[in-house]
């Protein structure tokens, strides 16, 4: 009995070694998923040091699909356990059903958890004592579907909610000393993390670690909400003391430094779990506006694996969209970077070129498969695509079906 135990301690280490590689991202079987569900899976294997062995559940060809606060909220309305379970139950038989195999939902949109944390205090739509993100993870990875979950890093409450946070958390700690640390910004209501500050940084990447470390998450996902504005106030006075002699520079050495942190902790934790970016799809304003240096992000080591960039146009826009993928393929050509293309969805019920081109996302989706680093599409979102009222419905089923057929 000894020597079988042996044996297959070899067998299973001589496995292990064959996974990892970034050519044959793969993963084992653990129960979780049927083998057609699993076939193109892909994962580098866990080193022995890391401190989570929960090998994660992702696929070689993202199919994936937002799911936000805005459904969570739907999800959490009935207020207990059953009924939350119930309601994201369904949600996966909708998602799974029609060919999606990854689901981006979001844990922290607004520097509140959708978990059991001991960094952000919880969402206060939460009203019983359950942990929705552990049930979300368990429900998906039983339907052999990918979780990542999705984090606005910088984004916190309205002034109104940041009151009710009890003081032993750190944002309640910042609101009440009102520092430049957290701040508002011209017509919004959310007050932000300043991403100046070391601190901040810190911060996210504590909330990051404790998903990681005590959850099976496949991936954690960042949006297309890097730098809070840009307000040239926001951060003046921290900019004139860094002697950086740009503004901009400034910022976008400050987003950099905070994307790297993040893919470096989740990296010490758990090698097998992702790290994807989705910023805009203009590329002009990424770094405009966002200071988001995505050319870096698709080009070295070190950022993120894959990258969604929400690529929300028609093709005759004024970034058209065949035109705006082709350049983010290029820009990913020659790194190990994947590039999933984000679609919006939404739109079919509400710009003119999407309203009146029955089966523009499928098209979309196709043209997609024709890239060189085509790695897979993301719809957003959830709600748009699977509960639309009843005077939409309709015109979402035709698009549905064409969807269906175009990413199987």
């Amino acid at each position: 009995m000894k020597k079988l135990r042996i044996v297959s301690i070899l067998i299973f280490a001589l496995l292990l070694s064959a996974c990892n590689t970034k050519e044959s991202f793969r993963v084992l079987n653990k129960g979780i998923a049927s083998d057609s569900a699993i076939k193109d899976v892909y994962a580098p294997s866990n080193d022995n040091d890391e401190k989570n062995k929960y090998q994660a559940l992702n696929y070689d060809e993202q199919k994936a699909i937002w799911i936000s606060y805005i459904e969570l909220a739907d999800f959490l309305s009935g207020g207990d356990e059953a009924s939350f379970k119930s309601k994201f139950s369904q949600a996966l038989d909708s998602v799974k059903a029609s060919g999606f195999n990854t689901v981006y939902v979001h844990v922290r949109a607004f520097g509140d958890a959708y978990y059991d944390s001991g960094v952000y205090p919880k969402a206060l739509i939460i009203s019983s004592d359950f942990d929705p993100l552990e049930i979300m993870t368990e429900l998906s990875h039983k339907q052999g579907i990918s979780f990542h979950a999705w984090i606005n890093p910088f984004r916190c409450m309205s002034y109104e909610n940041m009151e009710t946070i009890d003081d032993s958390f750190q944002t309640k700690k910042w609101f009440d000393q009102n520092k430049n640390i957290l701040k508002s910004v011209p017509d919004n209501t959310n007050y932000w993390l300043n991403p100046a500050y070391d601190e901040v940084l810190k911060l996210i990447n504590s909330g990051v670690k404790e998903i990681v470390e005590n959850y099976e998450v496949d991936g954690i996902h960042f949006d297309d909400y890097f730098f809070p504005t840009p307000d040239e106030s926001f951060d003046r006075e921290e900019f004139e003391k860094s002697g950086e002699s740009s503004l901009s520079d400034y910022r976008i050495s400050r987003i950099n430094k905070m994307v790297s942190g993040v893919y470096k902790t989740i990296k010490d934790i758990n090698k097998s779990v992702l790290f994807g970016l989705s910023p805009q799809g203009n590329i002009k304003n990424d770094y405009a506006s966002q200071f988001a240096d995505v050319k870096k992000w698709c080009a070295e080591e070190g950022f993120c694996d894959y990258i969604a960039p929400q690529v929300y146009y028609g093709y005759e826009s004024v970034c058209p969209y065949d035109e705006t993928i082709k350049t983010w393929s290029d820009m990913c050509k020659d790194s190990s970077v994947r590039l999933v293309i984000g679609l919006g969805e939404y739109k079919i019920l509400s710009e003119e070129e999407f309203i009146s081109t029955k089966g523009i996302i499928a098209n979309m989706i196709n043209d997609a498969k024709k890239l060189d680093c085509y790695s897979g599409v993301a719809i957003y979102n959830y709600k748009n695509l699977f509960a639309a009222d009843e005077e939409n419905a309709e015109r979402v089923m035709a698009e549905k079906e064409l969807i269906e057929k175009a990413i199987k």
